[in-house]
């Protein structure tokens, strides 16, 4: 069997092994479905099926919280709505003083498909980092706040700024939510405090919350909602809840899970971008993560959406007064700058299984140090190939090699099967013979390419999934290599380039079959694969074209490999 034989049954088992999970991810694990129309009614093609808020709670009214602490004056809940803007380097940011929350986040460095720059956390959604008690029904979102400033805006000479939302009570209690800005970090604090504590009943614990989930933000709708998912990090262990599905039969809702114990942090993803809450005071006491899935139609076009909302539970301790801060992380699903916080972030990036990790951290590492000499990903790509094609070439010659040795004893190994086709124990005993004096190890051809396939799976993990090829434009028509090619070019190469690799190499007439069916079977599975991928496949079996030509042009061919034929028997 040779060498692209062998890689053809590895790639097809792994094809096997593989392809259902990766429905899974591009699914969601679930199709939509249509909502139930009555029996007797036509469905309305044109309804909106819009689901309750993610996380939405029954909050008691300032008026009647009023008058069961007896602690709050009218002014503080009588006071006009505000807008406060926060413009950084990275992102615009506006709180509403109703709550002292955030009520849009915008990248600047990160563009939809339309150029436009993505919004995280639109305008027009309930806004989020609420602050509530769920044993008192009472939340700060009820409240408008004092602010201290309406715009904050940062630079190289201002790089960080605070903004103070502060509510006054009756009784002398304070409360704060005072934030804190960085013009060159996705990361901003926030210092919350209640002061003469003792008038409040709050009860027990109190929830921080980012309630109005992330936005997709790719093209591929589908795709980017399979990634859709919430994060806990309880000790050392991470958690991660993504379903969200509704038990079979079960009526539209929310599906919650939550956990008590130490909390690190909980946060939420989409493919390419995260919020996270971090306690940095002390360490929560829990957490709720909250999630909905449900059918958008509009017209004849139907779509899947996934909300998700999660919660940091914060005790409430017996004392005067409370005082706790945050960090937010609110931005790209960056490797290295998640890790740069040293509170395991980085362990969201989805880099293959626990073996395969570190291969995928450091191809992720040499993709981004030569960028950082070449601004094109694309050519970041071809040299990458060149350099693996490089380190792998011993291996490949003594792949070959062995093969070429196997090709030879072909005849042999046939008269052999044919003289003790009734006798295995025999065939076997007399094969392995043969494969000693003729010096030939019959896995040799195979175990030197097993070292290579940890490196191919890692990078098929590297270029699905991370921030890094997103958006990465090559030349002409591959404008963005994150997402497949969309005329089919790279996918046509690549299938020419593995037929013209078969024909030449694939001599065997019982093997030609696989001339042909592999380039197609091959076509048919990566042209929806990132263009990346593809690019990546394409010029190592231009490569690895040049490295059979070279070979034969050396004198490298099967006359060359001899070896001693068994003694004949007398």
């Amino acid at each position: 069997m040779d060498k692209r034989t062998i890689i053809g049954f590895i790639l097809i088992a792994l094809i096997i092994i593989f392809y259902p999970k990766y429905m899974d991810l591009i699914t969601g694990g679930k199709k939509a479905q249509r909502p139930p129309v009555e029996q007797g009614k036509m469905a309305d093609t044109t309804q909106q099926i819009t689901p309750p808020l993610v996380g939405e709670k029954k909050i008691t009214s300032p008026e009647k919280f009023e008058g069961k602490a007896g602690v709050l004056v009218s002014v503080d809940t009588t006071l006009p709505e505000k807008i406060v803007t926060v413009d950084t380097k990275l992102y615009i940011a506006k709180f509403t003083t109703k709550g002292g929350e955030l009520k849009s986040f915008v990248l600047k460095k990160y563009q939809y498909s339309d150029g436009a720059n993505i919004e995280l956390l639109p305008s027009d959604t309930p806004p989020s980092l609420n602050l509530s008690f769920p044993d008192s029904a009472f939340s700060l979102s009820a409240f408008n706040f004092e602010v201290n400033k309406d715009t904050l805006l940062l630079d190289e000479a201002t790089s960080t700024g605070a903004i103070d939302f502060t509510l006054n009570t009756a009784s002398g209690s304070q409360i704060i939510k005072r934030y804190k800005f960085y013009n060159d970090r996705y990361n901003f604090d926030l210092e919350f405090e209640i002061t003469n504590l003792s008038q409040l009943d709050l009860g027990r614990k109190y929830l921080f919350v980012w309630s109005s989930g992330l936005r997709s933000t790719e093209k591929n709708r589908s795709e980017d909602l399979s990634y859709f998912s919430a994060y806990s990090m309880m000790g050392t262990e991470l958690a991660e809840t993504k379903s969200f599905q509704q038990p079979k039969g079960a009526e539209v809702g929310i599906m919650q899970e939550s956990g008590s114990g130490e909390t690190k942090w909980v946060a939420e993803r989409t493919k390419y971008f995260v919020v996270a809450l971090v306690p940095i005071s002390r360490g929560g006491s829990g957490f709720i993560a909250s999630g909905q899935r449900w059918v958008e139609l509009k017209g004849k076009e139907r779509f899947e959406t996934k909300n998700i909302s999660v919660s940091l539970e914060m005790p409430t301790e017996k004392a005067t007064s409370l005082k706790d801060k945050f960090m937010i992380y609110i931005g790209p699903i960056d490797y290295h700058t998640l890790k740069s916080y040293k509170i395991g972030l980085e362990n969201i990036v989805n880099l293959g299984w626990k073996i395969i990790r570190p291969f995928s951290i450091a191809i992720l590492w040499l993709f981004v140090n030569l960028h950082k000499g070449i601004p094109n990903y694309g050519v970041v790509i071809i040299l990458f190939t060149i350099l693996i094609k490089i380190a792998f070439h011993p291996l490949t010659h003594k792949s070959t090699k062995s093969m070429m040795k196997m090709q030879e004893l072909q005849p042999k190994l046939s008269e052999l099967k044919e003289k003790y086709k009734k006798d295995p124990a025999k065939l076997n005993q007399e094969t392995m013979k043969l494969y000693k004096q003729g010096g030939v190890n019959p896995l040799g051809g195979c175990l030197p390419l097993l070292f290579q396939m940890p490196i191919f799976y890692a990078l098929f993990v590297v270029f699905r999934s991370t921030l890094e090829l997103r958006g990465a434009k090559f030349v002409f028509w591959l404008k963005d290599l994150s997402q497949m090619d969309p005329y089919y070019v790279l996918p046509i190469v690549m299938a020419a380039t593995m037929f013209w690799q078969q024909k030449i190499t694939i001599k065997d007439p019982k093997q030609a079959a696989l001339v042909y069916l592999m380039p197609i079977m091959f076509f048919f599975f990566f042209f929806k694969f990132p263009a990346g991928l593809t690019l990546y496949w394409t010029v190592f079996n231009i490569l690895s074209l040049i490295e059979t030509y070279y070979f034969k042009h050396k004198g490298f061919h099967p006359s060359s490999l001899t070896f001693k034929p068994p003694p004949a028997k007398a």
